[in-house]
């Protein structure tokens, strides 16, 4: 579940390579064993070279795309599926398939075909009478009736997708709040392009943003999940420079923990540095180590230095990696470890970024939270 690297490089493609066949072509020549069925008359073609990571988001992508040309020309991609035509930051890898459709459909949800993403090698299909492995998810394609208007839906090449703000409106509702957060937030960089030294520069362009969503939850204040919906989209920022930096601000909003300043400078003898999460109050530093980030020993040295100067200055600095986040209840109880006892008794963790059911020791989840809103026996 590694989110992919903002920095993987402009030379990288990520798009999938897909192949469409007619009945007259299946009658004969069918794509290679090298190609995997995603829907009736359509195919995936993986890169041999990729990374897991890679594999998972061009798959994801492949989904989408597919369910939006094998539907009815009225319905436009939502949701996370929106996230990745647009390509909004993200946290999670294989996140279920969204279609916005103009009136109530009779089938709600769809269980897509298994395919298995190995940590190595080359994706594989699974069989529907095969258990497979247990990390190969289920992923589930949702037709959800959303009321757009013209000025709410764009045209991404051959696919119509919802715009990015409305996108980040509808996965605070639906999707899990800790991916539905990185979303929000990179839609807030995207619109606003912070500056974290002048960070009044992007009020104006931030607060027409926060304005246009509130105007969408006034429209809908009886939607399923719009208790979620208003926390992500007030919480959301434009100071956060990751998907894990997200995820991890999630997770001490989600414990109860007050809300952490991002992107707080630091002055040290040797500079001014400017830190992903802290609470001055405590003087505690989250940082937050993405894939990219040290490229070297020089980078390495670098944030040594860095470091030292900040802890000289009577700061505690915690760093957080992208496998902390696989284990959040170890991580979690690792932050709190750092705050007065008596504090910590006092916290009351918000429920309102809480899954139902959640148990931060089962991990993140990936999957939409409509499977759980649905009502028994709805398909």
């Amino acid at each position: 579940m590694t989110p992919r690297s903002s920095s993987s490089g402009p030379d990288l493609d990520l798009r999938p390579r897909l192949v469409r066949t007619t009945r007259s072509s299946r009658r004969g020549c069918l794509p290679s064993s090298a190609y995997i069925r995603l829907a009736r008359g359509y195919y995936w073609l993986p890169d041999r070279d990729a990374e897991r990571w890679q594999h998972r988001h061009t798959l994801s992508l492949a989904r989408a795309v597919v369910a939006q040309r094998t539907q009815l020309a009225a319905a436009c991609l939502s949701h996370a599926s929106a996230a990745l035509v647009l390509d909004l930051d993200m946290f999670s890898q294989e996140p279920d398939v969204y279609l916005a459709v103009p009136s109530a459909p009779r089938r709600v949800h769809v269980t897509l075909p298994r395919i298995w993403v190995p940590d190595h090698g080359i994706p594989v299909s699974i069989s529907d009478d095969s258990v497979g492995p247990s990390s190969c998810r289920g992923i589930t394609l949702w037709r959800r009736h959303l009321t757009l208007s013209s000025n709410e839906v764009v045209p991404v090449g051959r696919v119509v997708t919802t715009t990015a703000l409305r996108t980040a409106y509808d996965c605070a509702f639906d999707e899990p709040p800790h991916n539905a957060l990185a979303i929000a937030d990179s839609v807030l960089r995207r619109c606003c392009r912070p500056n974290r030294e002048r960070p009044e520069l992007c009020q104006a362009a931030t607060a027409r943003v926060r304005q246009e969503w509130a105007h969408m939850l006034e429209r809908e204040p009886r939607r399923r999940g719009v208790a979620q919906a208003r926390a992500v989209l007030g919480l959301a920022t434009p100071f956060a420079e990751s998907v894990l930096e997200s995820a991890v601000r999630w997770l001490v909003l989600v414990l109860g923990l007050p809300i952490p300043q991002v992107q707080h400078p630091i002055d040290t003898p040797e500079g001014c540095w400017w830190v992903d999460l802290c609470w001055p109050g405590q003087r505690l530093v989250l940082e937050v180590d993405g894939r990219k980030k040290y490229q070297g020993s020089e980078d390495l040295w670098k944030e040594k230095r860095r470091q030292d100067g900040i802890e000289t200055q009577g700061w505690t600095v915690l760093r957080v990696s992208y496998g902390d986040m696989m284990r959040p209840d170890r991580l979690g109880a690792k932050i709190l470890t750092r705050f007065p006892p008596a504090e910590v008794a006092r916290l009351r963790p918000r429920q309102d970024l809480a899954w139902t059911g959640m148990r931060l020791e089962t991990g993140l989840r990936e999957a939409s939270l409509l499977g759980r809103r649905l009502p028994r026996g709805a398909g």
